[in-house]
Parts: C-alpha cells; sequence; structure tokens
C-alpha cells in the first residue's frame, strides 16, 4: 500500500490509512472524492465504510494502532 498504513481495529476490522494531502488524481477518482488541499484529512477505509478526520496529524504514521483507532472513533463518515 503505497504511502498509506494498514492497521486492525478491536473489533477485527482491517482499515487502510491515508494522508488526504499525498493522494494522486487516481485515487481521487476511485474514492469519489476530491481532495481537499488546502486542509488535508486523514483518512480511513475498510468494508464498513470510509471516514476522515481534520486535520491531519503530522505525526499519525508513528501512532499506535490504538491511537489510530481513538481518532477512527471520532472520524466522520463519507457518504
Amino acid at each position: 500500500m503505497e504511502n498509506g498504513r494498514l492497521f486492525v481495529d478491536s473489533t477485527g476490522i482491517e482499515w487502510e490509512v491515508y494522508d488526504e494531502s499525498q493522494w494522486t488524481i487516481a485515487w481521487a477518482l476511485d474514492w469519489e472524492y476530491p481532495p481537499q488541499a488546502e486542509n488535508p484529512a486523514l483518512l480511513f477505509d475498510s468494508v464498513l465504510g470510509r471516514r476522515r478526520i481534520f486535520p491531519c496529524p503530522s505525526n499519525w504514521r508513528t501512532l499506535s494502532d490504538r491511537e489510530l483507532e481513538g481518532l477512527l472513533k471520532v472520524a466522520t463518515a463519507l457518504i
């Protein structure tokens, strides 16, 4: 997974996590969601859906899976 990270939440669901500022046009088209250039978010993707939280923490890559799950719980669902 290029430019992203995988983690498994406490319920066993695998999430792909991305920094929106690192998106390519192909990712934006796949998600059918325009990336936010001014205020990039941290994006979460799984079989349960897609979520985002603003702003993307600069240290998100070094956060523990538990810390990422904490962010996930307060992230907004994308419709």
